[in-house]
């Protein structure tokens, strides 16, 4: 494989030419990766001075990707692969294109291969692949880090005849609020907030009266009048369905802040929601 080797500058390179390693050397450098790149071709790109940048413009199609601890390769959908030596020490920017000004999001090592569907992040050893045929677009996230969470709990089972605030102790506890599988709480259309909800050590659980089969936080969200928000304003809030005076309940947790795009995943506490025959 030949090798381009640029100056020490801060340049912006678009790899194109098939059996090409590109070097940067010093300087802090972006390389794009776009569909400018021909089919079938091998691009292999080292860097190891300066602060440099893989940049994905959007729309491109990745089909195939192997990520180790240090290295990536990137399978375009016209078959050509992009080797990424010393890929921990890029940033990566999805959809961005420096060419067209078009700024995207900017993401460490661990967080691009979270990203790209190996949730886990980068292998100590080995390789790992991630999602097939994957697009870069302005919706590019990383789950965030899980955390370990407590396996014993007090349970505290939510039971309100008014618009209540509980407050969460130092101890590992169960929140365990009831409501119907038509989306309709049990507990009465109240507000209902937690404060100082541990997201390390407490866990929320929804019962579904009537219940026959547990549901993913996904399932629960798509009930027919049930609403997840969550920001760093608000925190998380529940919205349950209006019931037969159009009246609906709210369950909210302040600072417990999860990225909602496709439905309510949460990925940073614990959250169950659980048919009531299948209750422990």
């Amino acid at each position: 494989m030949a090798t381009l080797n640029f100056n020490a500058g801060n340049n912006f390179i678009i790899p194109t030419e098939n059996d090409m390693t590109y070097r940067g050397l010093g300087g802090d450098d972006v390389y794009i990766i776009s569909k400018a790149i021909q089919s079938n071709i091998k691009i292999q790109i080292i860097d190891t001075e300066g602060s440099n940048t893989i940049q994905l413009i959007d729309d491109l199609i990745i089909t195939n990707s192997l990520f180790t601890k240090n290295a990536t390769r990137l399978t375009l959908e016209n078959g050509s692969e992009i080797t990424i030596n010393g890929a921990d020490k890029f940033t990566y920017e999805t959809a961005g294109n420096s060419t067209t000004a078009d700024i995207g999001k900017k993401w460490t090592y661990s967080e691009f291969v979270k990203g790209m569907g190996v949730t886990e992040g980068p292998p100590e050893s080995g390789s790992k692949n991630g999602n097939k045929d994957f697009v870069i677009n302005d919706s590019f996230t990383a789950p965030l880090d899980s955390v370990e969470v407590a396996s014993d709990y007090t349970i505290v089972n939510i039971d309100v005849s008014s618009n209540t605030t509980i407050k969460a102790t130092s101890l590992p506890e169960d929140f365990r609020y009831e409501v119907g599988v038509d989306g309709i709480s049990k507990e009465g259309a109240y507000d209902v907030t937690i404060e100082d909800f541990s997201k390390a050590n407490d866990k929320l659980t929804l019962i579904l009266v009537g219940g026959s089969v547990n549901l993913s936080t996904k399932e629960f969200d798509a009930i027919e009048n049930v609403d997840i928000i969550s920001n760093g304003i608000s925190g998380t809030e529940i919205y349950f369905a209006p019931d037969s005076n159009k009246d609906s309940a709210t369950l909210k947790i302040p600072n417990v802040e999860e990225l909602i795009t496709d439905g309510w995943v949460a990925t940073t506490y614990s959250v169950e929601i659980i048919a009531d025959i299948n209750l422990i």
